[in-house]
């Protein structure tokens, strides 16, 4: 069997990279740059207040110690959106509100709270450093810098700032299409009567989630019996795609079809069988359609949990690769302490679902209970996976394990 890494390193090594488009603003949340974002302009793109109060010159400020008050006529008032014409006087203050220009002549702004104010004058008895609750102009972002590079997945952050900058289209990766394919003669619709012996089509909907929240975009090709020829045309469909996840089929089994399908298909599989529990029997393979365009095939095991788990570990990155993000960590990983043993005698890598909790800054994690691959509601509660390297055997409680928030 390929070891976790060699066949994580094999996908993002062979996956290609989607094609660049252009889109607005507001059909850019959570996709991925496909080039750097360099600023037009400064931001702010003048001094402004970041404080309700006035703008004084500072130097009229130098005698406010001790019992010593100071006394500055208000010479006017300028709002947020409004400009100040009159250059600010010695001896004179302007009432200011936040975000507003502060005024030629001004170099700081004093709190409202920090000040007296009797008919027309104010008062205050404590020295004001120049540039106090002032932003300056080009402090966030300098005209010509680059804000957002290449490979980076716009958040609503990254977003409202591009939309600070006056950017209204920005050039992205398209969403990679998604064939789903969920197969076994077991398998019914959700809206159908549960005959005995069957069990209804939960990673259908797995799947199409974690494909959304991936950035791709889903496509179903719905289900397929154990039936090669059924297969074979539902599969056929789906190469049609950028992407092909099928669940299900890829064991050893009688009825375990998909491979057999895939490879009768063109599709060259790149690995069978990694080293990892739950989801050792998927499959990841290549096809080169007609038009020499490559589309990753993933053949994972049917168990609901196998199937979350590798989609997680291999899929996941696969796609933000394709999508041209940098980054291909499927999540963040920590460190916490067992709360009790976990018995392990194999050598493959575990994913066990945990539940981690912060107590006084430290880290503990239990197991939700049962790992069997086919307990979908384990992963409900979870909410980390416990990373169990191939070399480590059986763990005690208060060892250090690693753990990927879920």
């Amino acid at each position: 069997m390929l070891s976790f890494q060699d066949a994580r390193r094999a996908i993002l090594q062979t996956v290609p990279t989607m094609s660049t488009e252009s889109a607005v603003l507001r059909e850019a949340y959570h996709r991925i740059l496909a080039a750097d974002v360099v600023a037009g302009m400064d931001l702010p793109p003048f001094d402004n207040s970041s404080m309700d109060g006035y703008a004084i010159r500072s130097s009229d400020t130098a005698n406010a110690t001790g019992g010593n008050r100071m006394r500055l006529n208000i010479a006017g008032e300028v709002s947020a959106g409004q400009i100040s014409r009159r250059e600010l006087q010695p001896g004179t203050a302007v009432r200011i509100m936040t975000g507003a220009p502060i005024p030629e002549g001004a170099d700081a702004v004093i709190e409202q709270e920090l000040v007296d104010l009797r008919n027309g004058v104010i008062e205050l008895h404590t020295r004001v450093a120049e540039g106090r609750n002032v932003r300056r102009r080009g402090e966030e972002t300098q005209k010509g810098e680059i804000v957002l590079r290449k490979g980076t997945r716009l958040t609503p952050a990254c977003v409202g700032v591009l939309a600070s900058l006056g950017i209204t289209h920005v050039e992205l990766h398209v969403r990679p299409s998604v064939a789903l394919l969920t197969t076994g003669s077991e398998i019914v619709g959700v809206e159908e009567p549960l005959a005995p012996g069957k069990i209804r089509n939960s990673n259908a909907y797995t799947l199409w989630g974690l494909v959304v929240e991936s950035g791709g975009n889903p496509v179903d090709l719905g289900k397929a019996g154990d039936d090669e020829e059924e297969i074979r045309s539902k599969i056929e469909l789906g190469l049609q795609n950028d992407v092909l996840v099928t669940s299900g089929g890829v064991s050893v089994g009688k009825h375990d079809l998909v491979l057999h399908v895939l490879k009768e298909l063109g599709v060259a599989i790149q690995f069978w069988k990694v080293n990892i529990k739950p989801g050792m029997p998927m499959a990841f393979g290549l096809y080169r359609s007609a038009q020499s365009r490559i589309v990753p095939v993933f053949a994972l095991p049917g168990n609901p949990v196998s199937t979350m788990v590798t989609f997680l570990q291999f899929v996941r990155p696969a796609l933000t690769r394709m999508s041209g993000g940098v980054d291909d960590k499927p999540s963040l990983k920590l460190s916490a302490k067992l709360e009790h043993d976990i018995p392990k005698t194999d050598e493959k890598r575990h994913f066990s679902r945990g539940i981690v909790r912060n107590v006084q800054g430290n880290l503990f994690v239990r197991t939700t209970g049962s790992q069997s691959s086919g307990m979908l509601s384990s992963l409900v509660i979870a909410n980390c996976l416990i990373v169990i390297p191939e070399e480590r055997k059986d763990l005690k409680a208060g060892d250090e394990v690693e753990i990927e928030l879920l």
